[in-house]
C-alpha cells in the first residue's frame, strides 16, 4: 500500500498578494526589481531578479529564488564576479551557516529589505576579499 504525503501547507509565494508585497518592499529600496522564471531544481518556486547598483561592487543582477520544498530559504545569486570562498557548487552566495541561530541569518520575517542588506554586505565582503585575501566578518568552514 501507498502512503500519500502528509498534507503541507501551501509556500507563502502561493499566493498572488504575498508575491506582489514581497516585490514592492524589495523595489522600495530602490533598486529594479522583476519577477523571472525559477530555475528548473526549482520548479513551482518563486523567482525575482534585483539590478543591483552599490558603490564599490558594480552594477550587479541577484536573482533571489525560493524552492517551494523549502519555501522559507532563499537561493541567492548574482551574474558579477564569482570568484569567492564562499560560494555552494551551484554558485548560490553563501551568507550565512544554515543551521546559525535565527539573530545570524535571514528569516522571512525579517522581510525582503533585510534579504537584500545581506546580500548587499556578502557582495562587498567578497569585493573586499578579492583585493586583500581576507574575508571580512564570521567564517564558518564548510565544503563548495
Amino acid at each position: 500500500m501507498r502512503r500519500r504525503p502528509a498534507w503541507r501547507a501551501p509556500a507563502w509565494f502561493a499566493r498572488p498578494a504575498a508575491r506582489i508585497a514581497f516585490q514592492r518592499r524589495l523595489a522600495a529600496c530602490g533598486q529594479a526589481v522583476r519577477v523571472i522564471p525559477p530555475p528548473r531544481r526549482f520548479r513551482g518556486g518563486f523567482a525575482l531578479a534585483v539590478q543591483l547598483r552599490v558603490a564599490d561592487v558594480g552594477e550587479q543582477t541577484v536573482s533571489i529564488v525560493f524552492n517551494p520544498a523549502a519555501p522559507d530559504v532563499p537561493h541567492v545569486y548574482t551574474d558579477g564576479p564569482s570568484k569567492s570562498p564562499h560560494r555552494y557548487s551551484d554558485g548560490a552566495l553563501c551568507m550565512w551557516y544554515p543551521y546559525d541561530a535565527p539573530e545570524q541569518r535571514w528569516i522571512r520575517k525579517d522581510g525582503p529589505e533585510a534579504l537584500l542588506g545581506h546580500v548587499v554586505a556578502h557582495l562587498l565582503r567578497e569585493q573586499w576579499w578579492r583585493g586583500t585575501g581576507e574575508w571580512p566578518g564570521q567564517e564558518a568552514p564548510h565544503g563548495t
